[in-house]
């Protein structure tokens, strides 16, 4: 046998790598923690005896999530942050489009939710209603207006 598949020491212990911060602190808008709670409730109303393997892992998956997750809320604010519904128009095309700022564990629960480490997001972040920003595309630079700042609940 290869002297390469072999282990040089039997008897050394193995230590699992710390967790990434990634995976230990996860953070949920103050509107995505609603919409996990009326999801979980609603999952929950279901008759246990007819739940699917896949509703009993969501209802572990969504209820693990508002478990750990520390619910930030800075509604109100006159700046665009994390939990905001932004409506912005380009400037190049007239398309109007409405995204909400959401934690990438929030992506694909919260309706018209983009990921705070987006592009889009990056830009929007910190502008104001008024405000035009230059969103950078493969295609070329587009500037966007900022139409609305809302805050849902």
């Amino acid at each position: 046998m290869s002297k390469a598949f072999t282990r040089e020491d039997a008897n050394a212990s193995f230590e699992l790598p710390a967790p990434s911060a990634r995976l230990t602190e996860s953070r949920l808008t103050a509107y995505g923690a609603r919409i996990v709670r009326d999801r979980l409730l609603e999952l929950q109303q279901k008759d246990a005896s007819s739940a699917s393997v896949d509703a009993t892992l969501a209802v572990g998956r969504l209820r693990d999530l508002l478990d750990s997750a520390e619910v930030v809320d800075p509604a109100g604010a006159d700046h665009i942050a994390l939990g905001a519904r932004v409506t912005v128009k380009s400037d190049k095309s007239d398309a109007v489009r409405t995204v909400v700022i959401v934690t990438p564990d929030e992506v694909g629960l919260v309706p018209l939710g983009i990921s705070a480490a987006s592009p889009l997001a990056q830009v929007l972040l910190g502008a104001t209603k008024g405000d035009t920003v230059e969103l950078d595309l493969p295609r070329g630079s587009e500037e966007l207006t900022i139409l609305a700042l809302e805050w849902p609940t």
